[in-house]
């Protein structure tokens, strides 16, 4: 095998898996996808005639593949931690779909066997490393906004039956806004302002029961999910997560620091536009302003777009700013391993990020406030200038 690559080997072909297969044939150097499984053979068979995969087969004749290095496990959340634990014991390393198993102690689990065995498992999603997360990550590290104090976090839609091709699993234990959309957001802001704190937390459904396919089912999981979050920073923010809301104009992330306030782009992309609110900038035109304190007030409404400015993108990947880059983790991964560095999607993270999920369950049933016993490092940024195709 080349040793500029590492062999990759994915379980699970359904909707999500052509974005991965694409991405890893067409734009990932370092990977070289030689197997591909499903428990529907002939789903494996169609992906792998579909991509030039070269090899369709079942799991268990996946694992048994010594060249296969890293596992990509995209099935559904309700078995992530039952395959994912086979392919630790079968010695690959685990890139795994988001979250990374649905409960904390199972993720304990995880983590305690991929030490011991001495493999990364991690999961998805690595928006957070796109061109969005990482030039919002360089602006925080410079001071650009001061100390981070707040952030919001909005996810809200109508629910993904309007147009997912097989929507049901999103309503069963398991899944719902918090299990499927949270990661993205939870992710980002541990990416960018470190690990949570504690955890406040109402849930809701408001309309419980949805049309499937032309079938009415009743939803398992609350569709709405509203919350506090304070962050070890001592930054406190606003999180909602939601299936039941038509429309809303509230930003997916803002994060609001002692000298200013930034956009930060859709958590579910990988790319998008930044603005930065320049407070000191604000500051200065009210203090110029002649007049009482009336004259300033009204400077301070009408000047508010002045200093609000877009800030360009580094990192760059594509004209495209709604490219989807999925696949980005495990090229970052395959590299960490091929020149023996640490790689930026962590166990501690990942496992992290599950104990948030289940944090805003836990604090809603309880009525109670949810401190958390998990914590992470920040993954390190990644290097300026760098072509996020060919992560380095």
């Amino acid at each position: 095998m080349n040793k500029e690559k590492v062999g990759i080997g994915v379980i699970g072909c359904g909707t999500i898996a052509s974005v991965y297969l694409k991405n890893i044939m067409q734009h990932y150097n370092n990977l070289e996808l030689l197997a591909v499984s499903d428990i529907y053979i002939e789903k494996a068979q169609e992906m792998a005639q579909k991509y030039g995969v070269p090899k369709a087969c079942s799991t268990e004749e996946l694992l048994a593949m010594d060249e296969v290095e890293i596992v990509l496990n995209l099935t559904t959340p309700g078995v992530h931690y039952l395959i994912n634990k086979k392919i630790l014991n079968a010695g690959k390393h685990v890139y795994c779909e988001k979250p990374l198993t649905l409960s904390l102690e199972n993720g304990k689990q995880l983590v305690n066997l991929a030490k011991q065995k001495k493999l990364l498992c991690v999961s998805a999603p690595d928006t957070f490393l796109g061109s969005g997360g990482q030039t919002v990550r360089k602006l925080l590290d410079n001071g650009v906004i001061g100390m981070p104090i707040g952030f919001t976090a909005n996810m809200c839609c109508p629910g993904h039956e309007l147009w997912h091709p097989a929507p049901g699993f999103y309503y069963k234990e398991g899944a719902g806004p918090m299990f499927d959309m949270g990661p993205y957001y939870m992710t980002m802001l541990v990416s960018l302002l470190g690990p949570v704190k504690k955890v406040s937390a109402y849930t809701s459904s408001g309309r419980p029961i949805r049309e499937i396919q032309g079938t009415l089912v009743r939803s398992e999981v609350p569709t709405t999910y509203t919350g506090i979050m304070e962050m070890a920073c001592g930054a406190v923010g606003t999180v909602t997560m939601s299936f039941d809301i038509w429309n809303a104009n509230l930003p997916c992330l803002e994060i609001y620091g002692t000298e200013g306030t930034v956009e930060v782009p859709d958590p579910n992309n990988f790319s998008g536009v930044i603005h930065v609110f320049n407070g000191n900038e604000l500051k200065s035109i009210v203090e110029e302003t002649e007049g009482d304190h009336s004259a300033k007030l009204m400077t301070m409404i009408e000047k508010q777009t002045v200093c609000r400015k877009e800030y360009p993108l580094e990192y760059p990947a594509d004209n495209d700013l709604q490219c989807n880059m999925r696949g980005l983790g495990v090229s970052e991964m395959a590299q960490a391993l091929l020149t023996q560095r640490k790689a930026r999607l962590s166990s501690e993270l990942s496992l992290h990020v599950v104990e948030i999920l289940n944090a805003f369950e836990i604090s809603a049933r309880s009525g109670e406030v949810y401190e958390m016993t998990t914590g992470c490092e920040r993954p390190d940024p990644l290097e300026e200038g760098l072509a996020l195709w060919e992560i380095s």
